[in-house]
């Protein structure tokens, strides 16, 4: 009976003695003051970190670029033209034949002229007036010149197979007649440094003596899609059309890589 007892009390011991034990170990598992337990609780969730703006880059505005363009769209909107000052042009200009017959002499030298040739599509001319190609308004009336007439400027596209780009053909108004006095294209009056890929005039009319319209610029993106915008300017100086001013507009881009300075994308701005 007695021994029995024994047995008992040094079993009750001998668990006394291991559960102090285990209590001492587990004791040093957990962090020793508040501390330590804010550095393992930033060491767990150190791992999951959310995407954020570089450094010192405020995070880009969230703009509708749709609507954005929309307005482009109605403010470039040029002014109807009547059937009756198309069919005195027609009359004065000729134009259909003149435009023809100076492309027949004339090879473009913006797509490589006579060596490239056989690749060069010429689309055909507008002959309605208040409708518009790729955004380009086909037909303009306005006083380029600040002489009280109203001129003419003809809009086609050219295309080298791969690159479709607006040309425009100048006619000035002489009185009795029009006079076809310039040709270039939209990537020489757009404003835009060459990148590589033409950038784009579009949404063209005449007002208060300037050609305006939209610049589209090329920064880093792809052949299709240039990403900055601008309302630009351009004057009909010494005989050409020229570019004269750009505002920026928006940057559609954004969301893939910072906006540049803008010396780095217009011309004349070093």
């Amino acid at each position: 009976m007695k021994a029995r007892k024994i047995i008992t009390l040094g079993s009750l011991l001998i668990s006394l003695l291991l559960i102090q034990c285990n209590g001492i170990g587990s004791k040093k598992d957990f962090p020793k003051n508040s501390q330590e337990s804010s550095e393992i609780k930033s060491e767990s969730t150190d791992t999951i970190k959310e995407p954020i703006w570089p450094v010192n880059k405020k995070e880009p505005e969230r703009i509708d670029y749709e609507a954005v363009y929309k307005s482009l769209v109605s403010e470039f909107e040029p002014e109807i033209t009547s059937e009756e000052e198309f069919d005195n042009f027609k009359k004065k200009s000729n134009y259909i034949k003149v435009i023809e017959a100076y492309d027949s002499k004339n090879s473009i030298e913006y797509f490589g002229g006579k060596e490239n040739e056989e690749n060069i599509r010429y689309y055909a001319l507008p002959t309605e007036i208040n409708t518009k190609e790729y955004s380009s308004n086909s037909i303009l009336f306005g006083d380029l010149n600040e002489d009280g007439k109203r001129d003419c400027i003809i809009i086609a596209y050219r295309s080298d197979m791969y690159n479709e780009v607006a040309f425009l053909y100048v006619f000035i108004n002489k009185g009795t007649t029009f006079k076809l006095e310039d040709v270039t294209n939209e990537a020489a009056i757009c404003g835009c440094k060459e990148g590589g890929w033409p950038s784009r005039f579009r949404l063209q009319k005449i007002e208060d003596g300037f050609l305006e319209g939209v610049s589209e610029c090329h920064y880093q993106d792809a052949h299709c899609c240039p990403s900055l915008y601008f309302r630009t300017k351009v004057e009909f100086s010494k005989g050409k059309l020229q570019f004269h001013s750009a505002e920026f507009v928006m940057d559609d881009a954004i969301q893939y890589r910072p906006t540049p300075t803008l010396d780095s994308i217009l011309v004349g701005r070093e």
